[in-house]
């Protein structure tokens, strides 16, 4: 079976002496992984359309075990990110952390344009000459919005024990098992302290679209507090 996929290239690995399984995850199925024969030789004509970070039109035959690459054309290849070394890293390592979470083969529609917006967004703003507060930012964004899609949205509008609205000046804790802000009445063994600016941020991260978010200004600390909920929330969600 033939299938033609709309993919972003999303990891890739080595295998055998020329080939290289690929990790792509496509508009119309989600996940999927596929090899590609002899493309590591020197007159490989695949190898360019699929590197990592490109949004490709790819053919998969399919049969037995892991589909096989039989055609990639390169539709976007975002030059800016590849051009810029902290901006490629934080691709890199963005793209790998999605890798890692999503399941094979489960489409979302949603979360490929999230994906394919933040690739986007990203190559538009480092072009741009824009400094990292911004990439950081959209980075973190992504992030929020992206466990959102996964069924973990971060209560941050009310307390996630009492629901009750958390009022301006309060101090608030995060909790991983109650799925977000607590206030310190609430604030079981597993929360940590989180500053009224984070509470902010994560607000305006789920309500708004990647593009409005990057006329919002947030120091590095706030975000960097962004980053560790998430990624423990990440964590706690999946068991790991």
């Amino acid at each position: 079976m033939e299938l033609r996929l709309s993919a972003i290239v999303i990891g890739k690995r080595e295998t055998g002496e020329t080939d290289r399984l690929y990790s792509l995850y496509t508009r119309e199925l989600g996940k999927v992984r596929a090899k590609a024969i002899g493309v590591r030789k020197p007159a490989a004509k695949l190898a360019s359309a699929l590197e990592t970070l490109t949004l490709s039109d790819v053919t998969v035959v399919r049969g037995k075990g892991a589909g096989r690459i039989a055609g990639s054309i390169a539709e976007e290849t975002f030059p800016n990110i590849r051009a810029d070394f902290a901006a490629l890293s934080l691709a890199l390592s963005t793209v790998a952390e999605f890798d890692a979470v999503v399941g094979l083969e489960q489409p979302d529609e949603e979360l490929f344009s999230l994906l394919l917006e933040y690739l986007s967004l990203l190559d538009e703003v480092v072009g741009n000459g824009s400094d990292t507060s911004v990439t950081t930012l959209l980075t973190e964004a992504f992030f929020v919005k992206f466990l959102d899609i996964l069924g973990y949205r971060i209560e941050a509008e009310a307390c996630a024990v009492s629901g009750d609205r958390v009022r301006s000046g309060e101090r608030c804790f995060f909790s991983p098992s109650a799925g977000g802000i607590v206030t310190e009445a609430h604030a079981g063994r597993d929360a940590v302290r989180i500053g009224e600016n984070a509470v902010k941020l994560i607000r305006l991260f789920l309500g708004h679209r990647l593009r409005s978010l990057l006329k919002v200004r947030a120091g590095a600390t706030d975000l960097a507090e962004v980053g560790r909920i998430r990624t423990g929330f990440l964590r706690y969600a999946l068991g790991k």
